[in-house]
Order: structure tokens, then sequence, then C-alpha cells
């Protein structure tokens, strides 16, 4: 049963005014013979509204159809027989009744299906709690064995003077290098689909903030075309995502020059984008299936969904201008006089 009514003193006033009007019905459908019908339908009215603001249990709902029935039908009945009101007018009382325990059904077939919706709902949600949390704890407990790996690989190249060893060395700590980008990854991927708090960001700062920290890692043109654009949200989530995106832009187009960041309006949405000169659209892996095989960029832009998701946007792709690809964020804007501060342009980008 749906818990509607908030406590058992709400209850028991509830029923208890209803029963005082539904006597007060009855009193006046003895007193006013040839008008009998509406404190009549008022009763049932009433009864219907209140078992929908109560939903009692299925024998109560039934004893209670069955009282009003046998109530209402002797003044309609008695009315009948002195010829005041058509004897057809007491077949309303079955009607009554059957449309009351037709309601009666529905509610508690409706009632059942939002139980299950609910459980459903709860089963997901510690599933993904819990798989949140073996990512996390995964992500911690490789973190030492990588680290005395590394450092015992790195006390064997130091102290060997064989080329061979020194090379194969190199190759493991390359390899060890990875496994902790993709600990982080994976760390990170537990990290992104919730939302801490809703400040307004905005995502020109964002952009810049970007553009700077990694254009001499890039070791090419990087430069932001920013507009002022706010959403709100989680900065340290967005920034994160961003950083996933150009890291992406980095690698899949090791052989271009130049990486943009363009934040704008486009309608509802702010836009964060990364634009490359790489492969583009048609040549590109990262729009594929390929994207949640596990790889490096994968987890990347599995981060990307999993920040955008959180935050009720969208993750697009579309092929450049010039060639390359162009990864966006869409996310919605902030409400106007809640953007704490930073001005929303007027114009849209066309």
């Amino acid at each position: 049963m749906p818990a509607t009514a908030t406590s058992p003193s709400r209850r028991l006033l509830l029923l208890g005014g209803w029963c005082a009007f539904a006597a007060l019905g009855v009193v006046l459908m003895w007193l006013a013979p040839g008008l009998e019908t509406v404190p009549f339908h008022l009763i049932w009215v009433s009864m219907a509204i209140v078992y929908g603001l109560q939903a009692w249990p299925l024998a109560w709902a039934g004893a209670a159809c069955a009282v009003v029935a046998v109530v209402t039908a002797a003044p309609l009945t008695a009315h009948a027989l002195d010829g005041v009101i058509a004897l057809e007018e007491v077949t309303e009382i079955p009607l009554m009744s059957l449309l009351f325990l037709v309601m009666v059904w529905h509610v508690r077939r409706r009632t059942a299906a939002l139980e299950v919706a609910r459980r459903s709902a709860e089963r997901e949600h510690v599933a993904t709690r819990m798989q949140q949390r073996l990512v996390r704890l995964a992500s911690h407990e490789l973190r030492t064995p990588i680290t005395v790996a590394r450092g015992y690989t790195e006390m064997l190249r130091e102290d060997s003077t064989d080329a061979r060893v020194v090379q194969d060395t190199a190759v493991v700590l390359d390899e060890l290098s990875k496994l902790e980008r993709i600990s982080g990854r994976l760390l990170a991927l537990a990290w992104a689909h919730g939302a801490n708090g809703s400040s307004a960001v905005d995502l020109a700062a964002l952009a810049d903030r970007a553009a700077m920290r990694w254009g001499p890692v890039a070791g090419r043109t990087m430069r932001a075309e920013a507009a002022p654009t706010v959403v709100l949200g989680d900065e340290d989530r967005l920034e994160t995502a961003l950083d996933c995106l150009v890291e992406n832009a980095i690698t899949h187009s090791q052989d271009h020059p130049s990486i943009v960041l363009r934040s704008y309006r486009d309608g509802g949405w702010a836009v964060l984008e990364v634009e490359d000169d790489g492969p583009g659209l048609a040549g590109d892996a990262r729009t594929g299936p390929t994207e949640t095989t596990g790889a490096v960029h994968g987890l990347g832009l599995t981060i990307v969904r999993g920040v955008v998701d959180a935050h009720g946007g969208e993750l697009t792709f579309a092929e450049a201008a010039a060639g390359g690809l162009r990864v966006m964020m869409r996310l919605p804007l902030a409400p106007r006089g809640m953007a704490g501060g930073h001005p929303v342009p007027g114009g849209d980008r066309e």
C-alpha cells in the first residue's frame, strides 16, 4: 500500500471527517426526496477521494463499498417505491459499486507496479555504488604493487651495466606507467558519475586554463576561442572531463600542429568543444565501438560521458571544417540570475 497519508492521526482525522460527511449525505438523501441523487453521488465521490489518499487494505475497501451501497440504497429504494423517483435510479447503486471496485483494482495495480519500479531502481543504485566502490578499491590496491615494482625495476636499471637489461627495464617502466595511468583513470571513472554541488562554472575560464596547462605538454599550438558561458555544475569534474578530451586530442593528432578549445552558447545549451586536426570523424577510432575496449583513450571518453551525463548534458562528435575531429560537451546553460555574477552571453553562436 502506498504511504499517502503521513501519520496515523491524520489518517483517523481524514477517515472520521469522511464518515461524518457521508452520514450527513445519507440524512439529506432521506430529507430531500427527488434530490437524493446529488448527495448520493457526493458520498461515492468522496469515498473514492479518501481511498485515493489512504489506500485502505483490500478487505477494508470491500467492506466500505458494501456498507455505503446498503446505506445509500435504502433511501433510493424507498423513494422509488413511493413513486418519487423512477425505479431505474436504483440501478446506480451496483454501477457506482462497480466503478469504485474498478478504481480500487487500478490503484492497487499501479501501486504494485510503482513498488516493482522502486525496488528495481534501488537494486540498480546499490549495484552502481558497489561497482564504483569496487573500481575505487581496485585502483587503490593497484597503486602499491605498481609503486613497488617501479622501485625495484629502477634499481635494476641503475645497477646494471648490461645494455639488454637497461633496454628491458625501460620497457617494464613504460608498461608500469601505462598501468598507473589506467589505475588513475579507473579511479576517475568511479568519481565521474557524481556531481558535488552546483556552483556557477564559467566554461571560458576552464578552456583558458586548459590551454595554458596543456600547451607546453602538447608541444604544439593550443589556443582557446572562449566566450563567457556559464553552467551550474561541479567545476572539478568538468575540468577533469576537459582534460580527458584534450589528452585524447593530443594522442590522436600527434602529426598535426594545432588544437583549439572553444566555449559558446547554442540555443539553451552551453558547449565546451575540443577540435583537433587529426584523422577526422571517418578515420578516428574514438567515436567507434573501440572506445570502451579498455584502452587509455577509451577510459578517457567513458569518464567524459559520465561527467556529462551527471550534468544532464550530451557528448557529440562532428567533423571539423578543415578536417579533424570536434568533440563537444553540451551542457544546460545556467538560468539567468543564477550565474554567480558571470555574464551570460545574449546571442547564440551561428
